[in-house]
């Protein structure tokens, strides 16, 4: 619901507030004081087109702010997280539109800045303005398409599922004939390169890890003398001694006898013995290790030649397939599977050719199915729409949705989509007389907003928009009409939060909320006000409505009658 508008520097309007309410909200006053106005202000938010003339004389700037509260956020979520734009715990959506004198637009959901293209999309799923305005699904030929497939409710629905399905696979299919047919003619060519690039890999005998493995060798051979000089050095130092005097192991084998001799004497003696001991083993392990390196380690000229050619192939495989030589083996394996892919593709297109077939002929017979529910939907949905502009002074209008169905010549390929080969577009004619014409080119206000009121009201249980704004329905209308139309409004705001501006009393007793708009001069200045009217306020308002500026004692009681009866439709309605 649009719980608060926030208006200043637009018009005649300063600055001012209206709180919404649930239900049916009722907007009167006198003509000119300034409602088409503030509905020309939710239609700003909402997106519409701004005229810098608009902003209020001697101004720079015009803001409006809209706060809703959503029944059913999670609908919105998508679209606000497409965006990038924070939602609310509460499910409040927060709308501000800024205009300036320089032509410069701000817009803001939630406080971030958005195009006015944004906000357009976003505001034709809160708000449809029904008058003279046209912030109207209904004046959308692609809306009606889904108007009439949720109307068919569970069958059509599964029907369209099922076209959806298949029409999503021929695609496919068509988009891989596509691809084939036109890589038909480098097959040959395609085949001769795979087929290089696999042997080339195959006949390097690739092993994860190998070059590591051959740089490690490669550093060891190229520094075998300076290796061969420090592991002897270290042999001669620890074990051998020679020109270097005793031996590293034989002189900690001197301190370990002496040591043992005095243990027994003291405990300090008895550590240090032991931590001798420990060395001297140490030593001796170490002695071994470096015995074995020595005796072990072979510098061979050849095999560093081997390792620098081997090295170099592997660069080479490196630059053409690869940073490492797991992503060559893996490579390896994409392009078998490939060259595979280009020897069998003649067989691959022949089969897709069959399937591309059978599932067309599949399609079409959903897309008939689905076209014959559509045209049964569409009767019971005509009948419902003249029944309801019957009821609201329309008799003689006619109503016909109109489906365009490709004939049984034709090239069903070129019509088919997601949603089956039906063009579909709601048509009328208000006039006898008159040919049917889109909804669209309904010029009086007063008509399209009676249309829209029927349409809504045999749309009421499927119908998204969680909020509707009349504006001129009582245009050509009075009387028994008027209570009708009443009514409808009243027993729409069930599922809707409605917003109504108005001149009849007939429409404004069904008020669950009512504003008075109204003009004053101050300072040689016009401006406009409004005001929220208590049980009283509204009954003199609607005495107003009845019988003009002068409010009589009859009007008063004609007033309060009118209320009186609206109250008990209401509680009949609900």
């Amino acid at each position: 619901m649009l719980s608060y508008l926030s208006i200043r520097n637009l018009a005649l309007i300063d600055n001012l507030t209206i709180e919404f309410g649930d239900g049916l909200n009722i907007l009167t006053g006198e003509t000119g004081a300034g409602k088409s106005i503030i509905i020309d202000a939710v239609g700003l938010i909402l997106g519409e087109r701004a005229d810098k003339e608009m902003i209020q004389t001697g101004k720079d700037f015009a803001r409006i702010e809209g706060l809703f509260y959503l029944k059913k956020p999670e609908k919105i979520i998508p679209f606000l997280e497409r965006y990038g734009i924070q939602t609310q715990e509460d499910g409040s959506l927060l709308l501000t539109r800024q205009l300036s004198r320089s032509g410069r637009n701000i817009c803001r959901i939630n406080g971030q800045a958005v195009t006015l293209s944004v906000l357009k999309e976003l505001g034709q799923q809160l708000v449809d303005i029904h008058g003279q305005h046209q912030h109207q699904s209904l004046l959308n030929p692609e809306y009606h398409i889904e108007i009439l497939d949720r109307l068919g409710g569970e069958p059509l629905a599964g029907c369209r599922q099922t076209v959806n399905s298949l029409y999503s696979r021929w695609k496919s299919i068509l988009h891989e004939i596509d691809m084939i047919s036109k890589s038909e003619r480098d097959s040959e060519r395609m085949k001769d390169l795979l087929s290089y690039q696999i042997n080339e890999i195959e006949n390097a005998r690739l092993k994860p890890g190998e070059d590591d493995e051959l740089m490690q060798e490669r550093a060891l051979l190229q520094n075998a003398e300076k290796i061969n000089q420090v592991i002897n050095e270290a042999y001669d130092v620890l074990y051998s001694g020679a020109e270097r005097g005793m031996a590293v192991f034989d002189q900690v084998a001197v301190v370990k006898e002496r040591l043992d001799q005095i243990s027994g004497l003291n405990e300090m003696f008895a550590g240090i013995s032991h931590d001798i001991d420990n060395i001297y083993y140490q030593i001796e392990d170490v002695i071994d290790k470096i015995r074995t390196c020595r005796d072990s380690f072979d510098y061979n000229p050849d095999r560093l030649d081997d390792i620098e050619n081997r090295l170099v192939l592997l660069n080479s495989l490196k630059r053409k397939y690869g940073d490492t030589i797991e992503e060559i083996l893996e490579l390896q394996k994409k392009l078998k599977s490939e060259l595979l892919s280009v020897e069998t593709r003649q067989d691959r297109l022949e089969e897709l050719n069959r399937q591309e077939k059978e599932v067309y002929n599949k399609l079409v017979e959903a897309c008939t199915g689905l076209s014959r529910m559509r045209r049964a939907t569409a009767r019971i949905f005509e009948q419902r729409v003249i029944e309801q502009l019957s009821q609201l002074g329309m008799e003689k209008t006619m109503f016909e949705v109109a489906i365009s169905t490709p004939d049984d010549s034709a090239d069903y390929a070129s019509f088919i989509t997601s949603q089956g080969f039906d063009k579909i577009e709601f048509t009328i004619s208000p006039n006898p007389g008159e040919p049917l014409k889109p909804l669209a080119r309904i010029i009086s206000g007063g008509e399209m907003s009676r249309v829209m009121l029927a349409f809504k009201t045999v749309l009421a249980g499927i119908d998204d928009i969680p909020i509707l704004i009349f504006d001129e329905i009582d245009a050509g209308i009075s009387g028994r009409i008027a209570s009708v139309v009443g009514e409808k409004m009243s027993s729409l705001s069930q599922s809707h939060q409605v917003v109504c501006v108005t001149h009849l009393p007939q429409i404004a007793v069904m008020a669950d909320v009512h504003y008075r708009i109204e003009k004053r001069v101050e300072d040689n200045h016009t401006h406009t006000f409004v005001s929220l009217l208590d049980e009283n306020e509204r009954q003199e308002e609607i005495a107003r409505l009845i019988g003009g500026a002068e409010i009589s004692k009859i009007g008063l009681e004609h007033a309060r009658e009118l209320i009186d009866t609206a109250k008990e439709m209401k509680e009949a309605i609900s």
